[in-house]
């Protein structure tokens, strides 16, 4: 799920539609391409959690990394219940035939992070069951 998280965030924000669209201002542009540094950063981080130490309970680092990954989906939720009040949008500054295909109002980006989220809960959950069972 982070790699796949990482990878979805690079080619989303890296494509014609951000950091390369000709249309956006280069400080634009250079918050795009941070962006892609800054989730490859953190949900690196969170896989060395799940990877290496011992140090915290298994439960512990689990739930840490899937923290990681809810803050990264819920602040883009936020950004996108905000973005008006910065006369920002969700949607490419792009005409309308070159816009990526929407699926109930919502693109590719809203909707792969909607399905995301019962698979975070479930790993959430399932951490503290497998942690119980061993006790």
């Amino acid at each position: 799920m982070l790699v796949l998280l990482m990878l979805a965030t690079a080619v989303a924000d890296l494509g014609f539609m951000h950091a390369t669209n000709v249309a956006w201002p280069p400080h634009a542009r250079f918050h795009a391409v941070w962006n892609v540094f800054h989730v490859a950063a953190t949900h690196g981080l969170a896989l060395a959690l799940l990877r290496f130490g011992t140090g915290a309970s298994l439960i512990l680092r689990t739930r840490l990394s899937v923290g990681i990954a809810a803050a990264f989906i819920f602040s883009f939720f936020a950004t996108m219940v905000l973005a008006s009040l910065f006369g920002a949008s969700p949607h490419p500054d792009l005409p309308l035939a070159e816009r990526p295909p929407v699926l109930w109002g919502l693109d590719g980006n809203a909707l792969g992070l909607l399905f995301a989220l019962p698979l975070l809960c479930w790993v959430w959950w399932k951490a503290g069951i497998e942690s119980s069972a061993k006790k």
